[in-house]
């Protein structure tokens, strides 16, 4: 039976998540505030640690961090449970280990599907990509396209919005049109990327630029792996995205 540690100061909520959790058979250990929860996990080894963010004394980050540096529980996946989502709160909790989030207020669907995604109780029957790009029309073709590949789709016209699915999501690679610098937007993802974003999600650039120096550019801008060019081909893109999925 997987064993997971909540640390979470609202009672109300820790009563909630431990009777949803327990229905799911799951083992629930409960810790009220930091320093409880630094014990409880080195004491019990969970395999999963749901961190409310904002905790009495010690706040969830700050746990995180010790939790990380702390050789029996560094291996220890980590959840955060918050209210915060801005981009830079975002970058900072998975440079520091946090493998998801989960917004408050909780959709228990979420919190189900991304714990036994971790604890890998459940195999995802098709890979997610999310695409970044403001033009409706190629949107939407490259969608379709996708979604008759097998692929799940999650589409976002705005750089910015698209940090937050990401949060929420966790797709397992990432398309960004290059147009999408017009609005500055390439900034969250450089971020993301620079802060080694959960599980290393391979970032691919759409472009229509030609020269390999101003590829390169935008490609460094984006914090992209790798880049396809305009117009190119279903089968193209197919073997591009599966050529990072498969590596």
């Amino acid at each position: 039976m997987p064993k997971i540690l909540v640390i979470e100061d609202n009672p109300v909520e820790i009563e909630t998540i431990k009777t949803r959790l327990k229905k799911k058979n799951y083992q629930v250990l409960i810790a009220k505030n930091g320093e409880e929860g630094l014990r409880i996990a080195e004491e019990e080894q969970p395999d999963l640690i749901f961190m409310d963010m904002i905790l009495p004394g010690m706040h969830g980050l700050e746990a995180t961090i010790k939790l990380k540096q702390n050789p029996e529980t560094k291996g220890i996946p980590i959840v955060a449970l918050t209210v915060m989502d801005s981009s830079e709160f975002v970058a900072t909790c998975f440079k520091e280990g946090i493998s998801a989030f989960i917004r408050k207020p909780y959709d228990f669907n979420e919190i189900f599907a991304k714990t036994e995604k971790i604890l890998g109780i459940q195999e995802q029957t098709s890979k997610t990509i999310m695409l970044i790009d403001p033009e409706p029309s190629s949107a939407t073709m490259i969608t379709m396209n996708l979604m008759r590949g097998g692929y799940k789709v999650i589409s976002s016209s705005n750089g910015n919005l698209g940090v937050i699915e990401l949060v929420e999501e966790s797709p397992d690679l990432i398309l960004i049109d290059d147009s999408v610098s017009r609005d500055g937007d390439f900034t969250a993802f450089k971020e993301l990327k620079d802060s080694n974003a959960p599980l290393n999600i391979p970032f691919i650039l759409i472009t229509y630029e030609s020269s390999p120096e101003r590829i390169q550019e935008e490609m460094e801008k984006a914090g992209a792996d790798d880049y396809i060019i305009k117009p190119f081909s279903v089968r193209e893109l197919i073997e591009k995205i599966e050529s990072h999925l498969q590596a």
